[in-house]
């Protein structure tokens, strides 16, 4: 049986803090071997069991600057004193090597990677309501409450940024915004553009 290759790319999960990005990334991850989540570069010294490689690269002011200079960066930002960015080079290595790669980020960042021109498949996850998102951000229990309203109001920002991105997912059921977010990832790698070699393949090899 002949095989048909397909090339892999990058999944951008956006939402508002609280949306349920990083969770509903936690389990598409756990459940899809295909798929491994994009390790960032940061100037910060490790934290606990942290792990270079596999939970940041931690690299020097002067290192990661050298990234920058290099135009290697995606997007980057300095982040309550220290420098965070995600590396085209290291992520299109694992493409290449057959990966997807995901990568859950506010809307600046997404915006910034974006006009990078990678390919790139963005999904914005949202709460159905502001007001279940205030609750979630409640029952969270780890901000004040003069934090929750900021970050309410910066919901309100972010939300207004959604058609910039191509699939919008409400995050209303945990099993079922997983679900569809896989089911996206499945549609896009059988878009066209994602085969490499049609005819050839198609043709075994040899095209009249």
């Amino acid at each position: 049986m002949h095989r048909y290759f397909k090339k892999n790319f990058l999944i951008i999960l956006i939402a508002p803090s609280g949306g349920g990005k990083s969770t509903i990334g936690k389990r598409i991850l756990d459940s899809n071997d295909d798929v491994e989540y994009s390790v960032s570069f940061t100037t910060r010294k490790p934290r606990g069991q942290e792990i270079h490689g596999k939970s940041y690269f931690f690299v020097t002011e002067d290192e990661f600057k050298k990234k920058a200079d290099e135009d290697d960066f995606l997007e980057y930002a300095f982040v309550h004193g220290h420098w965070y960015g995600t590396s085209r080079s290291q992520i299109e290595k694992r493409i290449n090597d057959g990966k997807h790669i995901l990568l859950d980020i506010d809307v600046h960042g997404a915006k910034q990677i974006i006009g990078s021109g990678i390919d790139a498949v963005t999904i914005f996850i949202l709460p159905p309501t502001i007001d279940i998102l205030r609750k979630r951000l409640v029952n969270r229990g780890t901000d004040s409450e003069d934090t929750i309203n900021l970050r309410l109001k910066n919901a309100y920002k972010e939300v207004s940024e959604v058609d910039n991105f191509q699939y919008l997912v409400i995050n209303d059921n945990l099993d079922t915004a997983v679900s569809t977010v896989e089911n996206i990832i499945r549609v896009e790698e059988n878009r066209v553009k994602r085969f490499d070699k049609i005819l050839e393949t198609f043709y075994g090899g040899e095209i009249e």
